[in-house]
């Protein structure tokens, strides 16, 4: 049985695509999963399958597809193994996320949904001064400016909205990524 983080892009983002996590894990618990935890609104899993990653993808896209009335085309998911999501944790950069700069700045992961990080590292975009972007083998590490910040407004990170590689990651802050982690551990 293998420990996985999983991650569902496009759903309950601004009122569109709304899952319950309740259901959501119930229809998971259903299908074969098994000490299933979310945590906050947003698609965001821990759990544990028999299943590899890419099957246990597969089969949530399905799920989700066939048990809740949404625009599947928007869905993807990601699932993440113990081993790869421990080396997202650890490739961070030193003192990312770091609480005493969380007013100034704002810590996003870029999981990749089949794509590498060299391919979403060519389209990522950073503004001299204002952003900082490191290429992990996983995930892109992405800083910007936080709500505390005179440049809170000028970062490049919205520009990358409009890209098609867009559609290849979704984006997680910090904060939640290492409560996944932390959850991850727990089971």
């Amino acid at each position: 049985m293998e420990s996985y983080v999983v991650y569902l892009r496009g759903i309950n983002v601004g009122g569109k695509n709304k899952i319950k996590m309740a259901d959501l894990r119930t229809s998971l618990h259903e299908n074969g999963c098994e000490n299933v935890h979310t945590y906050i609104q947003s698609g965001n899993i821990v759990l544990q399958s028999e299943l590899s990653a890419q099957e246990l993808a597969r089969q949530i896209e399905t799920i989700v597809a066939n048990n809740f009335k949404l625009d599947s085309s928007l869905i993807k998911v990601l699932a993440l193994d113990a081993k790869t999501y421990r080396a997202i944790i650890e490739e961070a950069p030193h003192g990312y996320g770091e609480e005493s700069q969380a007013t100034d700045y704002r810590y996003d992961v870029l999981f990749l949904l089949d794509v590498t990080s060299d391919q979403v590292m060519k389209e990522v975009m950073v503004r001299q001064g204002i952003d900082m972007a490191w290429q992990g083998s996983h995930a892109i590490y992405y800083r910007r400016p936080g709500p505390g910040n005179p440049d809170y407004t000028k970062s490049y990170l919205s520009k990358l909205v409009k890209k098609d590689i867009y559609q290849s990651i979704t984006v997680r802050n910090w904060k939640t990524a290492t409560k996944m982690w932390d959850a991850l551990q727990e089971l």
